[in-house]
């Protein structure tokens, strides 16, 4: 049973013919529509869905041939049979021109017909789904069509609303494009600079060096790599030189090579960075030199003074010694402001000093005995709890010594020089550590978190320089300390000096 779907137009104008082929053809399961003649058949296919149409040729009015024609123009795609009673060459060829799908004789038989039908049906479907084809191929080709010139017309306006200049060079290295940011930029008219040459925009003076370095990045082209070169001094055509970032990136369109770079005019940053360095440099100094000033000036008043009483006729050999006291502590104080400068100005591993095997316990003993021996902590009561086993590691004596000094000092102005510091040494998981713990009045999280700045200090002008512990944190990173700090405002302080593993 052939498919309902399938709906044939019968254009005779004798009612006994179209009658017949209605029997014959609906039996077959096709819907039929039956028209006299040329203007009641046209009128159906306007109105319908017509799949076949089955026209005689010779009818009162326009004839089957003009059907055909007619039908052409409204839907190429219905396959029209032609019936004829007297068949001649003429009618045959007049069948041809007008694309007639095929020609039949009268008296038609049956079999004939349905044959014939039945081809025309499945001739339909194939121009139906070819011209479906056509309209989607169409139709994504529209879209494609109009997504290219969408794409093209966004980037050309991203390409002409950046700042930053897009250049494209061919193969040659010549120019192909630019965008209006880089004419700009450089002065030049594209009917100037397209096609010339990219050196143009590079000074005299560095001409060899930036034509080698191009040849490098064109020996890794292969390798599909987007290359960066930073500060690059590029000229204008006035002359004007300007330092630029750029990136380049490479790619083929039908055979050709083009290179596009994005140059990014840095000349501004750089000047508004090294203005910063420079004024960040200014403060630093300043309030370096007024601390190490008057550090220095109070050392050298309090030298002075207890000399000057040393030498009157009518001092007493305790004064003497109480003086020579006082200066000795004051010459440890300026001893340590100066070791804390050299450090700084020699930071990092390339001036690491050579480790040795130390006694953590004696080292911290020694330290301590300096400071009990000088009357910079002579109000601190200073608590020392050694391990009992000799704990053994690996720095160097100095560097540690002076380590120990700028946390303990920090403890003791934590605590005004009048409070209690205890030192305690053991190992937790076969770490050595120093705890350094004093009852002063303690840290809240921002003064943690500087700490360690190089001339961050919490202390008046003339009592602090901001560099103990910037110069501890060096020494510690140098040797593999990890330092822990512990403390809440008001309630003390306890640093934890966290060594690597034991000898």
């Amino acid at each position: 049973m052939e498919s309902k779907s399938t709906a044939v137009l019968v254009i005779d104008d004798e009612s006994e013919i179209r009658m017949v082929l209605e029997r014959v053809i609906s039996r077959e399961g096709y819907k039929v529509f039956l028209a006299k003649d040329y203007d009641s058949g046209i009128e159906i296919i306007s109105n319908q869905k017509i799949d076949v149409v089955i026209s005689d040729i010779v009818m009162n009015g326009k004839n089957g041939l003009e059907v055909a024609k007619e039908i052409r123009k409204i839907n190429e795609n219905i396959p029209v049979i032609l019936m004829t009673g007297n068949p001649d060459l003429t009618t045959a060829e007049e069948a041809v021109r007008n694309r007639a799908f095929d020609y039949i004789s009268k008296p038609i038989r049956r079999t004939n017909i349905l044959e014939v039908l039945e081809k025309a049906k499945k001739e339909k479907e194939n121009r139906d789904k070819h011209s479906e084809s056509l309209l989607k191929s169409e139709t994504e080709n529209t879209k494609l069509a109009q997504r290219a010139k969408d794409l093209y017309l966004q980037n050309y306006n991203i390409l002409n609303a950046t700042s930053d200049c897009v250049i494209t060079l061919d193969q040659e290295l010549k120019f192909s494009s630019m965008n209006q940011s880089a004419l700009n930029s450089f002065g030049y008219t594209e009917d100037e600079i397209i096609g010339k040459h990219f050196n143009i925009l590079i000074p005299t003076d560095k001409e060899i060096f930036y034509m080698e370095k191009v040849a490098q990045l064109l020996k890794r082209k292969k390798k599909r790599q987007i290359a960066r070169i930073s500060h690059s001094d590029l000229q204008s055509k006035n002359g004007e030189v300007r330092t630029y970032d750029i990136s380049i990136c490479y790619y083929d369109i039908e055979g050709q090579t083009y290179y596009t770079g994005i140059a990014r005019d840095i000349t501004n940053k750089l000047l508004i960075s090294e203005k910063l360095i420079d004024a960040e440099r200014r403060a630093f100094l300043s309030t370096l030199a007024s601390s190490i000033g008057h550090e220095i000036n109070n050392s050298l008043t309090a030298i002075q003074g207890h000399i000057e009483i040393a030498k009157l006729p009518d001092s007493t050999d305790p004064i003497r010694q109480k003086a020579i006291q006082i200066t000795w502590g004051q010459l440890i104080k300026l001893k340590t402001l100066t070791n804390n400068l050299l450090q700084l100005g020699k930071p990092g591993e390339s001036v690491k000093k050579p480790s040795e095997q130390i006694n953590l316990n004696e080292s911290v003993e020694s330290v301590i005995d300096v400071f009990q021996k000088t009357s910079r902590l002579k109000n601190c009561q200073i608590h020392f709890k050694p391990d009992p086993q000799s704990i053994l590691i690996e720095s160097n004596q100095d560097q540690l010594s002076l380590l120990l000094s700028n946390i303990m000092l920090n403890s003791a102005d934590a605590t005004g020089n009048r409070g209690n510091i205890t030192i305690n040494v053991h190992v937790r998981n076969h770490h050595p550590i120093v705890s350094i713990l004093d009852d002063g009045i303690g840290m809240d999280e921002e003064v943690i978190r500087k700490i360690y700045q190089p001339y961050f200090t919490t202390k008046g002008i003339g009592k602090g320089t901001g560099l103990g512990m910037f110069v501890a944190k060096e020494i510690a990173d140098q040797y593999g300390i990890r330092i822990e700090i512990e403390s809440e405002p008001n309630s003390g302080t306890e640093f934890r000096l966290i060594f690597p593993d034991k000898v």
